[in-house]
This record gives C-alpha cells, structure tokens and sequence, in this order.
C-alpha cells in the first residue's frame, strides 16, 4: 500500500504493483509528500482492481 494523491487530488491508500513502482490504478509512485496528515480513504479503482484480481 501507498499514500498518493487520489483522482481528486486528496490522499488516498493506493494498491502497489508486484514492482512497488506503480499503483493498479495506474499511477506512477512518487514520494509521500511531506507534512501531510495520514488518511483512511482508499483508492476505489485500485480497491476495484484488487477485488477482480482476487476473484
């Protein structure tokens, strides 16, 4: 799991590839970005990526 910007803009929990250097929603990882307070929000296409891969 990483802490990214979400499609909003706001931080999410985003779902690692198997490389931990993109997210299943597609996103590149970058650093958390600093000073920013932890969230509970999850990243819904990531969320939905993981559950078809689980099926």
């Amino acid at each position: 799991m990483w802490c990214g910007a979400g499609p909003s803009g706001q931080q999410a929990w985003h779902v690692l590839t198997v490389d931990k250097t993109s997210t299943l929603c597609g996103l590149h990882k970058l650093e958390e970005p600093s000073g920013q307070e932890p969230t509970d929000q999850h990243c819904l296409p990531c969320m939905q990526a993981l559950q078809a891969l689980m099926e």
